[in-house]
């Protein structure tokens, strides 16, 4: 309220002065009066208008009201220069209280018996829990109609895909050529787990169609729990493209990246390793949807 104040009082003076320059023009002095101009010009400059110089005496005048419309004029616009931009202000108070997007979710709460997994998915997902005999993974090889995925969620409009794969961690192993003994427990039995997660994301591509890239771990992304018995990391892939012409045109871009999120657990205690992916496309990965993965 004090800087709106301080606004409108300059430009009343500045207004004011303007109507007093304006008027002057009329303005017929006494032959024997003194008119002192105080303020920005200093005080004994004093224009005397008498009788025997009133020629030179308008000059002196005319001159003097120049400079205090200027000096009057800069003060003012100093004024100005030293106010805040309100609009500014006001923008960055409406960037600044706009709420996040939060992506609706739901819980999904496995209903085999035993239950083994639960987590939350979006609202706007379809969920599918594998049940039929075929197509639940074989508890030796780990292998079913589809591979040794037990549940599937997403949103293929967006091409948005949750999946969780259930499969035995001695056939993930021999399946790479390894001959494994001793205690698989745990991660840190398995090896390094940089290679372990190297291991999972080649046994998920062996199920995938030939329009992906090879995936592409980030090192940086493998976490490991303290008990060692959970692991969770990020790779991403390139999806080949055949128009990215008219890929650029639908939607503004000439590539295609999926980013994938995925955890793996040890924590059942029977051999069994239990991961789950969550993917999207970069573009939306990079936003609330990402979020919510």
């Amino acid at each position: 309220m004090m800087k709106m104040m301080t606004q409108t009082s300059l430009v009343a003076a500045l207004l004011s002065v303007a109507t007093i320059i304006n008027q002057s023009h009329a303005f017929a002095p006494p032959r024997t009066s003194s008119i002192a101009i105080e303020g920005y010009i200093s005080s004994h400059e004093t224009c005397l208008l008498n009788q025997q110089n009133d020629g030179d005496g308008e000059a002196i005048l005319s001159n003097q009201r120049r400079r205090v419309l200027q000096s009057t004029a800069a003060l003012t616009l100093a004024g100005f220069s030293s106010l805040p931009s309100f609009a500014d202000e006001s923008v960055e108070a409406v960037v600044a209280a706009a709420p996040p997007v939060v992506v609706p979710m739901k819980s999904f709460v496995d209903n085999a018996k035993p239950s083994l997994f639960s987590l939350d998915v979006p609202q706007r997902f379809f969920s599918i829990r594998r049940s039929a005999k075929g197509d639940l993974p074989d508890a030796k090889t780990g292998q079913g109609r589809r591979g040794g995925t037990i549940f599937t969620a997403g949103d293929m409009a967006k091409a948005e895909v949750i999946a969780v794969e259930r499969f035995p961690v001695k056939a993930m192993l021999e399946d790479e050529g390894y001959q494994p003994s001793g205690d698989l427990s745990t991660i840190a039995s398995l090896g390094d787990p940089v290679a372990v997660a190297t291991l999972l994301i080649r046994r998920r591509e062996k199920d995938k169609p030939g329009t992906q890239n090879s995936a592409v771990l980030d090192r940086n992304s493998v976490v490991v729990s303290p008990d060692t018995k959970t692991m969770s990391f990020t790779f991403r892939q390139e999806i080949n493209v055949q128009k990215p012409e008219l890929l650029m045109e639908e939607i503004g871009v000439s590539e295609l990246f999926r980013t994938t999120v995925a955890k793996a657990t040890l924590s059942s205690n029977d051999g069994q390793m239990m991961a789950a992916f969550a993917s999207a496309l970069d573009q939306n990965f990079n936003g609330p949807d990402g979020v919510a993965l």
